[in-house]
């Protein structure tokens, strides 16, 4: 008998026994649609991550002065930073000297809200923050308008700002040129500080829930010298981190390199402290194995139903067998070989499990599906989170399909097998006068 006989009397007896092969199959269902629905989560949380770590920017390093040979943080902290052990800025300076082009610095410093007048008289809030060249790159901000912040501007501690598009529309007339400007703010202390515009970011930050632009308040970058001169903080010279980033023409691990290589051979002589050199790129990795990690364990525990649905399988076969033992013995009789009646059986038992697996991946990819239309919905009700998750979009794990086709097929062998032997070892004679 050939196997395309053995499948079209596989498909008539499930088609001939309809709810009993459905319930059959739904063990293999639930098992197959968790474990669909658990990886197509795991994926999409791993895109969206990215994606949102991306949009935070992507290009980011830091360099963290830690102490040596320590198991845990807590450790370190009996031993005492001294000044000569923290980075400074000169050190920070000699470093991008190194390596001209190739970094930026990326911290900034808050030092809160302030007022200016419109020429209408109304009244604009902006967020003033200390900022280096390359805090515009750390925030995902394009310039649109003028230059950016340089480090001329810090060290020469010059009264420039960077403003956004939204503080353009907010303070300036319709089509007024807004560098070159100059702008009196008025501090949150009481001091007015003038500052001339030197350019226009794009600003696509968090709206704080404010749907109308003109009542948004977006940050006025300034250099962070002025930054710690206005808020008396001048002495800060001492950094135990420091964020940078780096140009996208270099490659992430030769960025890392260099900044190793440079800020190492300067701790090479210090006993107590070293540099730790990190990447956003090191980061992402960490997550991802993590979300790997908790994927394949929450699916290997939902794959034990596939147990419970192989032992159902092998349950109805079971029936199957006996039901049709009249059957087996007049094919037997009539020379059908010991092989060909287990091939028939294992095969419909496999086509249950595959038949019951498509099902699943099926109603996995739906269970996907309504989930990323719930987080979507949830995602919109806040624009803080929409400007930066923006619409999740639904990734099948195209490995875990697979392995749920050819884990569908085994189970069907496996459990299948046992059924499929009975009906091959029936004697011919005994099977003829079951009634």
């Amino acid at each position: 008998m050939s196997i395309f006989e053995n499948l079209r009397m596989a498909f008539g007896s499930i088609a001939a026994n309809k709810m009993r092969s459905l319930l059959t199959m739904l063990g293999i269902i639930i098992g197959i649609s968790a474990v669909i629905t658990i990886t197509t989560l795991g994926t999409t949380l791993r895109s969206t991550i990215k994606g949102a770590m991306a949009s935070l920017g992507s290009n980011l390093m830091y360099v963290m002065i830690t102490e040596k040979d320590v198991d845990n943080y807590y450790d370190s902290l009996d031993v005492e930073m001294s000044n000569e052990d923290m980075l400074t800025m000169d050190k920070i300076e000699k470093f991008l000297d190194t390596y001209p082009g190739e970094f930026q610095i990326a911290s900034e410093s808050p030092i809160g809200n302030a007022n200016l007048k419109n020429s209408k008289g109304k009244d604009v809030t902006v967020n003033m923050v200390g900022a280096y060249d390359g805090t515009l790159t750390y925030n995902s901000y394009k310039l649109i308008a003028g230059r950016n912040m340089t480090m001329e501007d810090v060290k020469l501690k010059k009264h420039a700002c960077l403003v956004s598009d939204i503080f353009v529309e907010q303070y300036f007339k319709e089509k007024e040129e807004p560098v070159g400007q100059t702008i009196k703010i008025t501090l949150s202390n009481g001091i007015v500080q003038e500052f001339n515009i030197v350019g226009v970011y794009k600003y696509n930050g968090l709206s704080n829930g404010m749907g109308d632009r003109r009542s948004m308040s977006t940050p006025v970058y300034i250099p962070n010298s002025v930054a710690e001169a206005i808020t008396g903080s001048q002495g800060t010279e001492y950094f135990q981190f420091m964020m940078f980033t780096y140009s996208l023409k270099y490659d992430a691990e030769v960025a890392k390199a260099d900044m190793e290589s440079y800020f190492k051979s300067l701790y090479s002589g210090n006993k107590n402290w070293e540099p730790m050199v990190e990447s956003m790129e090191d980061q992402l990795k960490t997550i991802d194995m993590v979300i790997n990690v908790v994927t394949i364990i929450v699916s290997v525990i939902a794959a034990i139903s596939l147990i419970v649905g192989g032992v159902g399988v092998m349950n109805i076969m079971l029936v199957s067998v006996t039901e049709r033992t009249r059957e087996i013995g007049i094919r037997k009789a009539l020379g059908a070989k010991k092989m060909t009646i287990k091939q028939q059986f294992v095969i419909e038992a496999i086509i249950i499990c595959l038949i019951g697996g498509i099902i699943g991946i099926l109603v996995g990819f739906l269970n996907g599906e309504l989930a990323g239309v719930i987080a979507n919905s949830v995602i919109k009700s806040n624009p803080d989170y929409a400007d930066i998750l923006g619409d999740i979009q639904i990734v099948p794990s195209v490995g875990a399909i697979i392995i749920s086709i050819v884990f569908s097929t085994l189970t069907g062998v496996f459990f299948g097998l046992y059924p499929a032997s009975k009906a091959a070892k029936m004697n011919p004679i005994d099977a003829l006068r079951y009634d």
